[in-house]
C-alpha cells in the first residue's frame, strides 16, 4: 500500500489528531502533501494513478434470420435433399 493511503488511513482513524503533524511525519512527496491540505482528490488520485472509473457493456447475441437454430436449418436442408 502507497504511503499516502497509509497516510490517509491514519487520517481517518484519528480524527482529532493535527493533520500538519501527521503530514510531517508521513513520506509521501510535496504535491501529494500539498493536495491532501487543500483536499484536492482529483490531484491526488492523479498522482497515485487511482482509476476510479469502471465500465461494462452488454452487447445482445446476435438471433438468427429467420429465427430458426442451426440444427433446425441443418434438418430442414436433410429433408430438402434427401
Amino acid at each position: 500500500m502507497s504511503k499516502a493511503v497509509q497516510l490517509l488511513e491514519a487520517m481517518a482513524q484519528l480524527a482529532h489528531a493535527d493533520i500538519e503533524q501527521l503530514l510531517a511525519q508521513a513520506e509521501i512527496n510535496a504535491e501529494q502533501a500539498k493536495a491532501i491540505r487543500t483536499k484536492d482528490i482529483i490531484s491526488l488520485e492523479r498522482q497515485l494513478d487511482i482509476c476510479p472509473d469502471i465500465v461494462c457493456i452488454l452487447v445482445p447475441a446476435e438471433d438468427d434470420e429467420d429465427g430458426t437454430s442451426e440444427e433446425e436449418q441443418e434438418d430442414k436442408n436433410k429433408a430438402i435433399s434427401a
